[in-house]
């Protein structure tokens, strides 16, 4: 049966600018480790399955449901702890302006990034359903757009209710330190160059950083380095050996490797499986 969406369009909008939809996609098809996007917010729905993902300097436990928010430049991993009954559908969008914040931040300070949302589970499952369905169609694209604006004033809605917590002040050791891995990953790294770079010990960096990340230096650089070779995967046509080379990967079996230790296949298979899911949308449906 069809569900009533119940959105006062006489309500004025909480927002400068309305939202555009660029992406959608499943997570049982495409899952990415550590990355972040410049220009886009996610929105990611779960329905169904347990999963544990960082946002940030979050840990996000998830459950069906749930929104997961990632605003655009923050970090997040979507491949960890995924259970094998885990699904979700992700939405990207574009040009959001909210009142007093940066471009495409649906979040407020201080808001953790995951969302409950089971009191209007079903209005979104069928919001993503039309979504879905209507980028499958030649002249779907307006029913979606509208769709995922909706979805994102549910979203809101349902964050204007929860309480915000007072920000923590973030080790600024670590944040450095994250910042010059996220610079300089193509390069030769050790945990002594970062340790000497910062004039820190090995071990105060080291633990200071997996306490505040959740991965030891060296890993935070490993899945940095694998996101960055899935988004050349994803919108070059580079060869394997080359995308390796530019993420930091000298030797391109140790990289295939690696890249089948974190995502789970390796990279071919990864860059085949997502064109293969994305073929047949139009090209604003696509995540830029």
């Amino acid at each position: 049966m069809p569900v009533s969406i119940d959105i006062d369009q006489q309500e004025a909008s909480p927002f400068q600018q309305e939202p555009r939809l660029i992406g959608f996609y499943h997570w049982n098809r495409s899952v990415r480790t550590m990355h972040q996007h410049e220009n886009c917010i996610e929105l990611n729905f779960m329905l169904s399955g347990n999963g544990t993902h960082i946002v940030g300097n979050e840990i996000c436990h998830t459950q069906p449901g749930d929104i997961i928010v990632y605003d655009s430049k923050i970090m997040h991993d979507e491949s960890l702890m995924l259970d094998s009954l885990t699904d979700a559908c992700c939405i990207a969008v574009t040009g959001l302006q909210r009142p007093g914040a940066r471009p495409n931040a649906l979040l407020p300070p201080g808001t953790h990034p995951c969302i409950p949302c089971q009191s209007i589970a079903e209005e979104l499952r069928t919001l993503y359903h039309i979504i879905e369905h209507s980028l499958a169609k030649p002249h779907g694209y307006p029913a979606a757009n509208a769709a995922a604006q909706t979805i994102v004033h549910l979203v809101w809605q349902q964050i204007s209710k929860r309480a915000v917590k007072a920000a923590e002040p973030e080790n600024l050791l670590v944040e450095h330190a994250r910042s010059y891995i996220e610079e300089h990953y193509a390069e030769d790294l050790s945990i002594r160059d970062i340790a000497q770079h910062f004039h820190a010990s090995r071990d105060y960096i080291s633990h200071a950083f997996k306490h505040t990340t959740n991965y030891a230096p060296l890993q935070y650089l490993r899945r940095w380095r694998i996101g960055k070779a899935q988004t050349l995967l994803i919108d070059t046509d580079l060869p394997l050996t080359e995308i390796a080379l530019r993420v930091g990967f000298d030797d391109p079996n140790y990289f295939s490797r690696v890249f089948r230790q974190i995502i789970g296949m390796p990279p071919g298979t990864f860059r085949r499986a997502w064109r293969a899911a994305q073929q047949g949308r139009p090209a604003d449906s696509r995540a830029k």
